[in-house]
């Protein structure tokens, strides 16, 4: 199914004061995400785990491609407060290596991803195709603020641990409402509360490239962008709940995200003890686009 498009997927360029253009903060923000092996490394750990790259099912790929906290869990839950199934249309901003995606497409959505990160489209192209998903999923390298897809398109649009490294979330949420339907809603998972906090982080090295804020300033933006707030979902229960899981096991190749990087316990550790100090929260917020 083709996508509806306004101009082509590509980057649109930040005016620098010194003259010419440079990447937006949110692109050098990410630059960390691409290492130019991730194929190898989600690879390697299929074959450890029994599995063809070639040929898979979504469930293969474990918790690898769900970049956020409470895994394929939270993914299924957010689906659910979004009423994702049969026939939705469902944006996928920050969409990474397609786990979310994948899921959706699985409870009959017709999905398209946007991500700035070529490393992750062109992976998650070919794991959609390795699943036999691809006809279900588009997945395109495309700015969050400028994504180039057509207007009131989309039913559903979802961000699941992206805000952290969005500087310019006002600007992101006001494009998706440009591309949402009258009545269509948006989902934001993210990791919300102070950004005075110790790092490495699973989304940042250290507080200049990490962009957490309050939940109050998320449905601040969101309003400034023209949307009703319907619902504010606290899950740090859930998440301490997976932190005692974690430590009671051993976690295998595609237990934890392939894209956490060097560190990963480290950040994982990180991220857990902010949240039993209450310094950030898992939080679904979703917000609706007025009829």
């Amino acid at each position: 199914m083709g996508v509806p498009m306004l101009f082509p997927p590509e980057a649109t360029p930040v005016w620098s004061p010194k003259g010419g253009t440079k990447v937006s903060e949110t692109e050098e923000t990410i630059k960390r995400y691409s290492t130019g092996m991730l194929r190898e490394r989600v690879h390697t750990a299929l074959r450890a785990e029994g599995h063809e790259p070639e040929v898979l099912k979504a469930s293969d790929l474990g918790e690898a491609d769900h970049f956020h906290i409470g895994g394929r869990e939270a993914t299924q839950f957010v689906a659910l407060k979004l009423h994702i199934g049969l026939g939705t249309r469902v944006l996928d901003v920050g969409s990474g290596l397609g786990g979310p995606a994948r899921y959706f497409a699985s409870q009959g959505a017709v999905v398209t991803g946007v991500d700035i990160t070529s490393e992750f489209v062109d992976l998650a192209n070919e794991l959609d195709n390795a699943c036999g998903m691809g006809g279900s999923i588009t997945m395109l390298r495309h700015p969050a603020q400028h994504t180039g897809l057509a207007a009131e398109s989309f039913d559903t649009a979802v961000l699941m641990h992206v805000g952290m490294n969005l500087g310019e979330k006002r600007a992101v949420f006001t494009e998706i409402f440009r591309v949402l339907r009258r009545g269509g809603s948006l989902g934001i998972y993210d990791l919300m509360g102070s950004n005075e906090l110790t790092y490495p982080l699973p989304w940042a090295d250290s507080a200049d490239t990490s962009h957490v804020e309050s939940g109050e300033a998320y449905i601040d933006h969101l309003i400034g962008a023209g949307f009703d707030v319907s619902q504010n979902i606290d899950r740090r229960h859930e998440a301490l709940a997976l932190a005692t899981r974690m430590q009671a096991g051993r976690p295998g190749p595609l237990d934890i995200p392939i894209v956490l990087g060097d560190r990963p316990e480290l950040r994982m550790k990180h991220v857990f003890e902010a949240i039993a100090a209450d310094l950030i929260t898992p939080r679904l917020i979703v917000a609706v686009k007025p009829d």
